[in-house]
């Protein structure tokens, strides 16, 4: 997983947005963007990341009994 943060300094950012998916894309890895100063996104990390990690460990279920807020 690619993550690229600090979104809330958008206007000094170097890298972008599409540059960011890019390079996920080209690790075969998932791309999120968050602010952990405004807690933007921050949740929907991990929650990503336990996705993939049940995918590479084949329990991926259909529905999860399990919720993030």
């Amino acid at each position: 997983m690619l993550v690229g943060n600090k979104t809330d300094l958008h206007m000094e950012r170097i890298i972008s947005s599409d540059e960011g998916k890019r390079l996920a894309e080209s690790w075969k890895a998932s791309f999120l963007e968050t602010s952990a100063k405004q807690n933007e996104s921050v949740a929907d990390i991990f929650h990503t990341l336990l996705l993939e990690i049940e995918k590479v460990n084949g329990n991926v279920q259909e529905k999860s009994n399990c919720s993030i807020s």
